[in-house]
């Protein structure tokens, strides 16, 4: 294989190895969606409170 060539796979492979950044977006974003349904669901399950001022 050439150095030219064996350059060019290499520069495919670190532009395969880093993706722009979505990658490391989705690991934030993902548990930030997970966590937000799961307030949204336990809020929808809870049962209403009164807002009487008695308890």
């Amino acid at each position: 294989m050439s150095p030219a060539a064996m350059t060019q796979t290499l520069a495919e492979r670190v532009i395969l190895m880093h993706q722009g950044g979505w990658d490391e977006i989705l690991l934030v974003v993902g548990p930030l969606v997970v966590i937000a349904v799961l307030i949204i669901v336990a809020r929808k399950q809870a049962p209403a409170e009164d807002d009487d001022g008695e308890e």
